[in-house]
């Protein structure tokens, strides 16, 4: 169950106009293949006033899309070297309750939602045997981007099962990240270098657009922001930076003096990352230069390895090498839930489910394991792997499938 709907901005050559300024227009689908227009001027209280756009679902709820800080967000990041910016999003349907928390479904079938459970591993060699470092899906969840040790980025259509374009970098690909406007993806190595490919066109024929570079570190993790002008690049040594797609310039720093391997986009300005430094917890700020109103947040005794922010921003799942899985509420700064989901390195941690209601983890153990985010009880365990490096080491996810690549370069496409 998911949502898709168009935002259309139109600004009148002036970059810095208010909200007021601006002709903001939603459109909807119709469930007929047709399109229905919100707009500020039939509705103001929807989408201004009322601090949300949304529609009412089956139940009579309201379903919230866009709040105004969202709005304000996606005009603030707009290529303003074009007249018109069109800006498609996928909003989970019916996710949470009124203060952002997870909820169930009441109602239909009490069987198993997990009962279709499946974890088959694929026989395309994507890295030459080398780990898969990264993967990460299209807009339409058609096709994924994986980086690997043996230098290359590969794009792979999960429809068609195989590779449609191949790329060789001069060192290990370590990040990738695909643009959530546009078909453009980042892709960040061992070098320090960052850069992006436009795949617009053929994608078979995918072109790099632009180059992006910290000198001294490597880059383990990058991700755009929902704007899509803006995007995080963690690695070693330099800490965190947020640079300007257009200016190809660094607009934020936040340099802790230890490495940092992973990061997540909180909202349109607030960033999280996890130093690797004791105490081991995660630091947010806020790119604007201005101190974060958020706490650290603690509850790892190692290096933290993974972070995601969930799909309501109210709150930040990480992993890491103590075994240990945290939910935490960015609003109280505290654990709301922690899993000890292996006695080795959690490598990889991601929410999932249609109401985000469950976590997987792939951990040093060689299984990828299906956890409750509201008990915290083991759904389901499936082995990735046996011996040495065949351990899970990314992950991408997409409703009620996703794709699991280990250290070894193996890809799992794992279903329910």
């Amino acid at each position: 169950s998911y949502s898709f709907c168009t935002l259309l901005v139109t600004q009148h050559k002036k970059p810095h106009l208010s909200l007021s300024q601006f002709v903001v227009l939603m459109r909807l689908s119709d469930g007929k293949g047709g399109l229905t227009p919100i707009t500020d001027e039939s509705d103001p209280e929807t989408i201004f006033d009322g601090a949300i756009a949304g529609y009412k679902n089956e139940d009579g709820e309201t379903i919230e899309l866009l709040t105004r800080d969202d709005i304000a967000m996606l005009i603030d990041c707009c290529d303003y070297d074009e007249e018109e910016a069109v800006i498609d999003i996928v909003f989970l349907d019916s996710h949470f309750d009124d203060d952002g928390g997870r909820r169930r479904r009441t109602g239909g079938s009490s069987s198993d939602p997990l009962r279709n459970f499946t974890v088959t591993k694929q026989s395309v060699s994507l890295h030459n045997g080398y780990a898969i470092n990264s993967l990460s899906y299209n807009n339409h969840f058609t096709q994924f981007v994986s980086t690997g040790g043996d230098r290359r980025t590969v794009l792979y259509d999960v429809v068609k099962k195989k590779v449609l374009w191949s790329d060789t970098g001069s060192n290990a690909v370590l990040s990738s990240s695909y643009s959530p406007v546009r078909d453009h993806f980042l892709v960040s190595d061992y070098g320090g270098v960052i850069r992006l490919f436009d795949a617009t066109k053929d994608v078979t024929k995918i072109k790099k657009r632009s180059t992006f570079k910290v000198p001294g570190s490597n880059i383990w993790h990058t991700e755009y922001f929902p704007c899509g002008g803006l995007f995080v690049a963690s690695g070693t040594k330099k800490g965190t930076n947020v640079f300007d797609i257009v200016t190809r310039k660094i607009v934020a720093n936040y340099d802790v003096g230890s490495d940092v391997f992973d990061s997540t986009i909180v909202n349109r300005t607030v960033v999280a990352h996890a130093p690797d430094a004791s105490p081991h917890c995660i630091k947010l700020f806020d790119i604007r230069g201005g101190n974060s109103s958020y706490p650290a947040l603690h509850g790892h005794t190692d290096t933290i390895w993974s972070l995601q922010t969930s799909a309501s921003g109210n709150e930040i799942l990480s992993s890491g090498i103590d075994g240990t899985v945290v939910i935490h509420d960015l609003r109280t700064g505290k654990p709301t839930l922690t899993i000890t989901a292996s006695t080795l390195t959690v490598r990889c941690a991601i929410f999932a489910g249609d109401q985000q209601q469950y976590v997987v983890t792939g951990a040093r153990d060689f299984t990828v394991k299906i956890w409750d985010t509201l008990s915290g009880s083991l759904h389901r365990t499936h082995s990735v792997g046996q011996s040495g490096n065949e351990y899970s080491y990314s992950m991408c996810y997409s409703r009620n499938q996703f794709y699991c690549g280990t250290l070894s370069g193996d890809l799992f496409d794992v279903s329910w």
